[in-house]
């Protein structure tokens, strides 16, 4: 098949010429969703052209990306494209009204999606929120674009958003608890609440700023444990966050990082095999903060159980059976 893969099209923070590429050049948890799927459907024999993402490297035979970002220009080319069927990662920028193609998406966020015909979920938790139906299918993890060790350093790592709703606060409660240093990685567009973490649990956070390429890599397999802290409050949209898929996740997995969690939507229904579940808040015992540390699954075990759900190739072999579907004329809400 000839796949047009639709990726969120955003503009580097700082930088309104340039794109958020796919992979990201930073934080960008959708984008590495998408580049790991592609990885498994050009594997899989598939070709595919990527749009949202100009100046992304084609570094694989059968990838092409497309010079288009804005809805137009997108819409443009799909019109009249020789594809046989487009995915959208954009959370609704492409409509199938007057697509020629049949069009699958993938919910990446929380609430109800723009368009819910033929849309996939990345979680249980996720397609209750929304009141829909439809398949899931979890995030894809390519193991060769991470590196894996058994020798963890003396840190904790917060990767993400450094906002409410990731529970960055909560984290550094926990790390202070466990009386470890924590390592905050991520944008941080509320300075107010950043300010807070810094002023709380100044002893203990060490503010690393935005990571990307090697470095981000690095901090993710070296890491003790990655604490995923997710809380119900409401989130940038409006809704009661929900964690839809945590790529995050998926990564500390195939760096056989184990993961510390709360369990907001889907963390609930993946964290265990890979890590320990913890309560919402920021009231964290040291001797619970210690048992759960010391409880956690080797790095070994975390990679083991991370590829057998995770696999990118399994993922795409989802993905694949689900356009086939589609392209038989199925459809669901």
């Amino acid at each position: 098949m000839r796949i047009a893969m639709v990726n969120v099209p955003l503009r580097l923070p700082g930088d309104p010429d340039t794109w958020i590429t796919v992979p990201p050049q930073g934080y960008g948890g959708i984008q590495w969703a998408v580049v790991q799927l592609v990885d498994g459907l050009l594997d899989l024999g598939h070709r595919v052209a990527l749009l949202g993402a100009p100046g992304s490297p084609e570094a694989r035979a059968g990838l092409e990306v497309i010079d288009a970002a804005d809805a137009a220009d997108m819409r443009d080319w799909l019109s009249d494209a020789r594809i046989d069927l487009v995915h959208d990662h954009s959370n609704g920028r492409v409509r199938r009204d007057g697509l020629a193609s049949p069009l699958v998406s993938t919910h990446h966020l929380t609430g109800i999606p723009v368009e819910t015909v033929n849309c996939v979920y990345l979680s249980e938790a996720q397609r209750a929120a929304a009141g829909c139906s439809g398949p899931v299918v979890r995030l894809p993890v390519n193991p060769q674009r991470y590196r894996f060790t058994r020798s963890k350093r003396d840190y904790l790592l917060f990767l993400g958003r450094i906002s409410a709703h990731k529970g960055a606060y909560e984290a550094a409660a926990f790390a202070q608890a466990a009386g470890c240093r924590l390592l905050l990685a991520g944008p941080s567009w509320e300075p107010g609440y950043l300010d807070r973490i810094l002023r709380d649990f100044a002893d203990v956070v060490e503010l690393v700023g935005e990571v990307g390429g090697v470095r981000r890599l690095a901090l993710i397999a070296e890491a003790a444990a990655v604490l995923v802290l997710s809380q119900p409050v409401p989130g940038p949209w409006g809704d009661v966050w929900c964690e839809p898929g945590a790529t995050v996740v998926s990564e500390a997995g195939a760096s056989g990082t184990p993961v510390v969690a709360t369990a907001n939507g889907c963390l609930a229904e993946i964290v265990a095999p890979v890590g320990a579940l913890v309560p919402y808040g920021s009231a964290f015992d040291p001797q619970f903060a210690a048992a759960v540390l010391a409880g956690l699954p080797s790095p070994d075990e975390v990679r083991r159980e991370a590829l057998a759900r995770w696999h990118y190739l399994n993922i795409a072999f989802q993905y694949q059976e689900i356009y086939l579907r589609v392209l038989a004329g199925d459809c669901w809400r």
